[in-house]
């Protein structure tokens, strides 16, 4: 019988959650990285890869057109940067499930809640998450014990729509103003 990715997954220890969540954060540290080297852009893109981590990927695509990065860039460096802290987060958050008792049972309340909009309810965190940041909108997808996946690809096609709008309306801006 084939078992599912996430149950998989689940069965793991947490050791070798958080070793695989480390590859995968240096692949996406490695590949904003090597897109910003592309550019010939050192330190500005040091500057906004911390920028994206701290503050989210819309404010770091706001920030990578006076910074000097073409539109297309600067969104990606953005988003590949904001996704360093992602395996972390959700790691760290099924590990707090597993070892404290009273927030599994308030998260068993919230999937009695939320368990009829689990399939497609997900999506509606694709447009919440320009506005309250991928972090919370992953932290409030698993609350609600939607299926992991689900929440990762809204949050992704949230942030990479809001950062590509943000970077290539920076720059029309930009040219606007220098008319």
């Amino acid at each position: 019988m084939a078992r599912s990715w996430t149950s998989m997954v689940a069965r793991l220890p947490f050791w070798q959650l958080l070793m695989y969540g480390g590859a995968a954060s240096l692949l996406f540290f490695g590949g904003s990285l090597a897109l910003g080297l592309s550019q010939g852009r050192v330190w500005p893109t040091l500057s906004l890869i911390g920028t994206s981590i701290v503050l989210e990927a819309q404010p770091a695509a706001a920030a990578s057109i006076p910074l000097g990065f073409d539109p297309p860039t600067g969104a990606g460096i953005s988003i590949l940067a904001n996704m360093i802290a992602v395996p972390f987060i959700l790691v760290g958050f099924r590990q707090a499930v597993r070892r404290f008792r009273f927030l599994r049972r308030r998260m068993e309340k919230a999937e009695a809640l939320s368990r009829k909009y689990g399939r497609y309810g997900v999506w509606v965190l694709a447009p919440l998450c320009p506005l309250l940041g991928a972090y919370a909108c992953l932290a409030i997808g698993s609350i609600l014990r939607w299926h992991p996946l689900r929440v990762l690809l809204a949050v992704v096609v949230g942030m990479v729509i809001s950062a590509f709008v943000i970077a290539y309306g920076g720059m029309a801006l930009l040219q606007f103003v220098h008319l």
